[in-house]
Order: structure tokens, then C-alpha cells, then sequence
């Protein structure tokens, strides 16, 4: 479907399954802010065949959570445009909290979340779900950020438990020039992981990257290798791994900031095998009655390409928190304050998706490690 005809298609299922009922709701509806990349392209060079279609399918998962977790609460979701502009998200949660949202979601990258929160946390405004999993967003004292999903750190652990499950854990680390991979690779050190070589690289330049690919395969001791970089920087690495000269059949890894529709629906031959560290399940395949209610959802307005959609569900999952919350608060009227007091500690069960937010206000710290599976064109255990 073209991009123009499936955000109208989109925005017209969304608007009808958001009408609030007429019975049981309180005469002004609590307003939920989203700020999402619906338009533009990303910053980031090593991120550019990220579309504002993933703004579309999260706001496509929120909408739907909202409408069957709402039980006769009218809610209105207010979402704004960051064209993947950092600055723009910023000045957006300050938008909606002039008009009044009790709660902010959908800050898109962590580059979002650092000049989102300084702002959140002046307005004084609950930021429940954001889509970065840096641990330097976890370490941050701020009474107003709500985390759902895994941390970066929380991924690899997860991947070097595999690996050394299958005592494979003598790993090479190919990365790119993001400033927090040092700090990822020395959690990796620091909980035992043998390094047998860690190259930096410029991913730009595709001669490089596959030089530093085929350097890091043919490391002494090297028995499997974590990628922490783009999804574009990963396809180019494991062409060049297992393209031409002696393949790399060993264990490859990654982590969750290479999912998208697109990337688990490739069906190029070099990825097959590739292990990607997930804070969720496949949408598609999950038996939970959770996952299930999601599909059931796209599928009745039609979106039946969105119930493969890691994107939609993560924007299902933390509507879902956010609505359920807000009706156990009724019937007084949640104040941002008494939302956020409400949420720490909370503990629920979506349906085979518990949530408990800890002490660090981090709600699910559940790690899949997900593999990919070509010939398929999916990501699944």
C-alpha cells in the first residue's frame, strides 16, 4: 500500500477505534501525548531506511491498547510529529503539556529521550514507555521516566548467557563509532565474557567495514561475534562474513536497535542464523493471550500486516500499561503526580506479559533471543 494511502488508511481505522463511548466516562477526557517520527527521515546515517511508517505502525499498537483497555474512560491520544528531530521531540512533550496530557509516550531514539526528559521532568510530566534501551537513561535520577523494555545491557548479558551456554564465549566485538559501545563492552568484560579482539569502525565506508568483518572472524579464539551497530551496518557486515572466501558459520549476535518490519521480513541469505536480542517476543508467533488480543486487534480493522509488527506491539504494550493504570485510578481524575505513584511498584499481568516496575521505575526486563530465519522472511525463537 503507498505511504499516502496507508497513513489515511491507518489514521482512519485509529480515529474510529478511539471514539470514546457514551456511557460510563467522565465529561472531559484525560489526554495521552505521543510524540512519534511520522514524517522526515533519520539523522543518523547509519539508521536511514528507518521510514516514518514505524511511527505509523507504534501509533497504529497505541491506539488499538488504549481502545480495549479504555472500559468506558474516554481518552484522547494527542500525537505530534518529530520528523526524527530530537529538538522537535523535545519541544513537543512541551506542547502537550500545555494542553494538558497526564502522560507522555513514544520518544523514539535516545538521542529523543535525553532532550525529552530534562524537559518532562521540569513540566513535571510522566514519561511511561520510551523506545531506547541505553543504560545511561536508567542511571538518571528522574522521578518521571517509566521504562518498558530491556536495557542494552540487559540484551547482551542475555546474548553472552547463550553463548557461553553453548561455550562459544570467546567473542569478537565489531562496532561502530556510537560513544556508548565502550561502555557496553566493558559490561560484556566485566561479566566474563572473553574478548578475543574488538574493532572499531567506520560504517560508512562499506570497504572497511567488511575489512574489519573478515578481521575480526579470523581473530585467534574467536568462537562467535556480537555486532552492536545499525541494521543497514549489520547486513553489509554479515554479507561480507558469509559472502565471498571462507564463511563465518559461527554464532553472529546483535541487539534490538536492528528490528523492524523490513529487517525481519528480509529474506537475504547472509542474515539467516543471525541471533537478535529482543525485549519482546514476535507479535506474530507469541501463544500469550496478550499477544493474541494484539493480532485479534489488527486483524478486525484490517491492519493484518501490522500483527508482524515488533513496532506495533511496542506501542501496544505500553499503551496498554499506561490506559490500565489510568482506569484502576478512577473514579478520582489521575493527576500527573498521582499517575506516577501509581505506576512505581505497580505490578500487572497483560495476559502472559507480567510487568513490575523496580526500583530504577523499569517495568520489563524480560531479554528473547530471536533468530533469523531467511527462506521465512521472520525473526522468531
Amino acid at each position: 500500500m503507498p505511504a499516502f494511502d496507508r497513513r489515511r488508511f491507518v489514521t482512519t481505522c485509529l480515529a474510529a477505534a478511539a471514539t470514546p463511548l457514551a456511557w460510563g466516562q467522565s465529561p472531559s477526557p484525560l489526554r495521552i501525548g505521543l510524540t512519534l517520527p511520522l514524517t522526515g527521515i533519520p539523522q543518523n546515517i547509519g539508521s536511514r531506511s528507518a521510514t516514518p511508517d514505524s511511527g505509523l505502525d507504534f501509533l497504529a499498537g497505541f491506539q488499538m491498547a488504549v481502545a480495549q483497555e479504555r472500559r468506558g474512560q474516554a481518552i484522547e491520544v494527542i500525537e505530534m510529529d518529530d520528523g526524527f528531530d530530537p529538538a522537535r521531540a523535545a519541544a513537543n512533550v512541551e506542547a502537550l503539556a500545555k494542553r494538558d496530557v497526564v502522560a507522555v509516550s513514544g520518544l523514539w531514539t535516545t538521542a529523543h529521550a535525553l532532550a525529552a526528559l530534562p524537559v518532562a521532568r521540569r513540566l513535571r510530566v510522566p514519561v511511561v514507555g520510551m523506545r531506547s534501551g541505553a543504560d545511561e537513561l536508567r542511571g538518571v535520577d528522574n522521578p518521571w521516566a517509566f521504562h518498558l523494555r530491556a536495557s542494552a545491557g540487559d540484551e547482551l548479558q542475555a546474548v553472552l548467557k547463550t553463548l557461553s551456554g553453548m561455550n562459544l564465549a570467546t567473542v569478537g566485538i565489531l562496532h561502530d563509532q556510537d560513544p556508548r559501545n565502550p561502555a557496553l563492552i566493558q559490561q560484556l568484560k566485566a561479566a566474563g565474557a572473553k574478548v578475543s579482539m574488538v574493532q572499531s569502525v567506520d560504517v560508512a565506508d562499506r570497504a572497511a567495514l567488511a575489512a574489519a568483518a573478515r578481521s575480526v572472524a579470523s581473530a585467534p579464539g574467536t568462537k562467535s561475534i556480537v555486532l552492536l551497530m545499525s541494521a543497514e551496518a549489520v547486513v553489509e557486515t554479515m554479507m561480507a562474513l558469509r559472502g565471498d572466501g571462507p564463511a563465518f558459520l559461527a554464532p553472529v549476535c546483535t541487539l534490538s536497535n536492528v528490528i523492524s518490519r523490513s529487517f525481519a521480513e528480509s529474506r537475504e541469505r547472509a542474515l539467516n542464523g543471525l541471533g537478535v536480542a529482543s525485549p519482546f517476543s514476535n507479535p506474530a508467533f507469541s501463544r500469550t493471550d496478550f499477544a493474541t488480543r494484539f493480532r485479534d486487534a489488527m486483524t478486525e480493522r484490517d491492519l493484518d500486516q501490522l500483527t508482524r509488527s515488533f513496532t506495533a506491539f511496542e506501542g501496544f504494550v505500553y499503551g496498554s500499561v499506561l490506559t490500565r493504570t489510568l482506569v484502576a485510578m478512577r473514579p478520582v481524575t489521575p493527576t500527573r503526580e498521582a499517575l506516577a505513584n501509581a505506576l512505581r511498584g505497580r505490578t500487572m499481568d497483560l495476559g502472559g506479559f507480567p510487568v513490575r516496575f523496580d526500583d530504577r521505575q523499569v517495568g520489563h526486563q524480560s531479554v528473547q533471543l530471536l533468530y533469523k530465519f531467511s527462506a521465512e522472511g521472520t525473526l522468531k525463537a
